[in-house]
């Protein structure tokens, strides 16, 4: 005799984020609902192995290593790693104890009958639930049915995780021991963020992407920040290569892992995390006895009323695919009911979301990235704001966060926002309501934000922006330049700021010109160049390729010495530095434009390196500067000459009390590589906002055959 059919309105296969918000919007309406769950509590990848646990494990971990706070407050704290993966494993089941309770109390609270087991289609809109052992327990029919059975990692081709310390993201949180080292395969959402929240516990972590940057989808700029934060933490990022065996080494206790890299390169690891995509969970429902059609990675598709090519069944969350977001995935199981079942609001998902990536630090973005308008050949501007000059970000020591705002240059309408910083997940709602409400860069301008708040970015990102474009509509730019691969990210994000100390290459015995490479944490290192009147050889291909601002010290090659001299470094320093007001060959002073920086700046920019003033500021890659003037204007007073012990010892101590780590003692630098470090730090201040330049455009000078440098950046 078989099992007797129940019959319901509604049976909703999977109760993650889509089928708990599903069943409860038809419940809500008088339905009635069964739910059909294979987890022994519900919840789904959501709250048992994915969002709500991987973001419990990153606060933790910032919680438990101090992060930020310790250098904030000039303490070390040192992580007692058996203690707290304890309290680490604690926090996340108490998490997940509290999810679980809300879910079904949801449940109870709407009437929907749940039952545990796993669910097959026996035909349309019938289903069996057959319990662990195979055995058919219980059969449901339904006017519509739900599914909503989430995803799972995927495989990586040719390899297994037979190995217990290879790890999918389902299952990295089951966690034995904090890793003291870890190979995290994928740099898409999940890998970045555990890359990131290990980082941050101590793990030396290396993340290793086949393509040529980090999240992909991401605005570049963002992708170039997260790179550099994340090797900020001690993270490895290797781009554009691929794990390609993984074997235990036998009798090791710790880095027992072998990983052979496609590039050739062999490491050690103590844990493996692989993150390459997910598959939809649609083994043993048994689809096409329902009619449902599906591809090679489980993934169903739907209608714009989340129907399948089923009538009457309907599906939603990550097994539809793109955006497999826990937040879309409730609007869609909403929606998906509303629409099958005809009641409440029409109104479909909506299109523009809220993308959040809880790697440390956070990303959220919304609407269009740089590329995409690029892409569609939308106009465009670009405003930003940096958390290192705002007064809670300052407090609270967060400096590489910044805000992005794109916007159309006539309308003003918000195109797109991109955060990445502490609190980015929350701060992103403030531009979301502004591009729903079809609002511009006005409602910033005229809101009040509180102070101190990360907020108050927006308000500043919308002043820059307008600035850009005024900047922008007033100049007059040179010839079109091609700019450089260092151009692909704005300055601010760029992974190194260079300052070079030119010395006459027609001096009687010219020395070898002092460069100094400075990152984003102000860590310094000193390099030398023989100078080439081309260019040739002036920066290593990895800090072209990274992205970099060079910033080279004003004329060189002045034939009028002394008080003559300055009056041509001042004269050369003019507005514009052309027309009457220069030097011609024959009259006193009289500067040799064929020598020094003039035909460094030309030759640079022939390369395709972009010159303040003559290409957009994000573009910009080659400053000018004069280290005679920043000394004071740093210092505060007149500083004893540079080629006296007293004023190389004053600049280094000042340097170093702006945050630079110098390589080199007090005793053993000189003043060319203080002359350069300054220039870098320029560079670095220029790009991240903290800076300014004065003079005007550069200018074509036809009878020199040169481009003269025009503005100047200065503090």
């Amino acid at each position: 005799m078989g099992l007797a059919v129940e019959s319901y309105d509604l049976v909703v296969i999977g109760c993650g984020p889509a089928g708990e918000k599903g069943a409860a919007q038809a419940a809500y309406f008088g339905k009635r609902v069964a739910v059909v769950d294979r987890w022994p509590e519900p919840g789904g990848v959501t709250v048992h192995t994915g969002t709500i646990p991987s973001k419990t494990l990153r606060e933790a971990a910032l919680y438990l290593t101090g992060f930020r706070r310790s250098e904030l407050y000039g303490m070390t704290l040192r992580l007692d790693r058996e203690r707290s993966l304890r309290q680490l494993v604690g926090r996340l089941r108490d998490v997940t104890d509290r999810q679980v309770r809300q879910i079904r109390r949801n449940l109870e609270r709407h009437r929907i009958t749940t039952v545990a087991g796993t669910a097959r289609f026996l035909g349309p809109r019938l289903v069996g639930v057959f319990d662990a052992e195979g055995r058919e327990v219980r059969r449901l029919s339904a006017e519509v049915v739900l599914i909503a059975v989430g995803s799972s990692p995927l495989p990586p081709r040719g390899l297994s995780f037979d190995d217990p310390d290879v790890e999918d993201s389902d299952r990295i949180l089951d966690l034995d021991r904090i890793p003291r080292s870890l190979v995290v395969v994928g740099g898409g959402v999940v890998g970045c963020e555990y890359a990131s929240v290990f980082a941050a516990l101590g793990t030396r972590v290396t993340l290793v992407e086949g393509r040529d940057r980090l999240l992909g989808f991401l605005d570049a700029e963002l992708s170039a920040a997260l790179r550099i934060a994340l090797e900020r933490l001690g993270a490895r990022v290797l781009l554009g290569d691929a794990v390609e065996s993984v074997s235990r080494e036998p009798g090791l206790a710790a880095n027992a892992l072998k990983l052979t890299f496609r590039s050739g390169r062999v490491q050690q690891a103590d844990k493996v995390l692989f993150s390459a995509g997910r598959r939809g969970n649609v083994d043993g429902l048994d689809l096409p006895a329902a009619g449902v059609a599906f591809d090679e990675r489980g993934r169903i598709g739907v209608d714009a009323d989340f129907l399948t090519s089923a009538p009457g069944v309907y599906a939603a969350g990550d097994v539809v695919g793109f955006p497999a977001l826990s937040a879309t995935s409730m609007e869609q199981g909403r929606v998906a009911m509303r629409r099958a079942f005809g009641i409440g609001s029409a109104s479909p998902v909506a299109t523009l979301f809220p993308y959040g990536i809880y790697t440390v630090p956070e990303i959220s973005t919304i609407g269009l990235t740089e590329e995409e308008a690029r892409g569609r050949g939308l106009p465009y501007e670009v405003g930003r704001a940096r958390y290192e000059n705002n007064a809670r970000g300052q407090i609270t020591g967060d400096v590489d966060g910044f805000v992005k705002l794109l916007f159309d240059p006539e309308s003003k309408a918000l195109l797109g926002a991109h955060v990445i910083g502490g609190n980015a997940t929350e701060l992103i709602h403030v531009p979301a309501m502004v591009m729903a409400h079809g609002g511009t860069l006005e409602a910033f301008l005229h809101a009040v934000f509180n102070v101190p708040t990360l907020s108050e970015c927006f308000k500043y990102a919308a002043y820059d922006g307008l600035q850009r474009l005024t900047h922008r509509e007033g100049g007059a730019p040179l010839e079109a330049t091609p700019v450089s691969p260092a151009g692909s990210a704005a300055p601010g994000a760029r992974a190194w700021f260079v300052g070079a100390d030119l010395t006459d290459p027609y001096a009687r015995e010219p020395r070898p010109v002092t460069l100094a490479f400075l990152d984003r944490w102000r860590r310094v290192h000193f390099g030398q160049w023989s100078f080439d009147l081309r260019g040739e050889g002036m920066l290593p291909d990895s800090v072209v390729r990274e992205g970099f601002v060079l910033a080279i010290d004003g004329p060189q090659g002045l034939s009028a010495p002394g008080r003559a001299m300055r009056e041509s470094e001042r004269l050369l320093r003019a507005a514009g530095k052309s027309g009457p007001a220069l030097p011609r060959p024959g009259e006193r002073p009289y500067a040799g434009f064929v020598a020094g920086s003039v035909t460094l700046f030309s030759a640079l920019r022939r390369k395709g390196w972009g010159l303040l003033g003559e290409v957009p500021h994000e573009a910009t890659v080659l400053l000018e500067v004069y280290p005679g003037d920043l000394w004071p204007r740093w210092a505060g007073y007149r500083m004893p000459r540079k080629s006296l012990a007293a004023g190389r010892h004053a600049r280094y101590d000042l340097l170093r009390g702006l945050g630079l780590d110098l390589p080199v003692g007090r005793e053993a630098v000189t003043h060319d590589q203080l002359d350069a470090a300054a220039a870098a730090l320029a560079a670095y201040l220029w790009a991240t906002g903290k800076a300014r330049e004065v003079g005007e455009p550069p200018a074509f000078d036809p009878e020199a055959g040169l481009v003269r440098e025009g503005y100047i950046v200065t503090v």
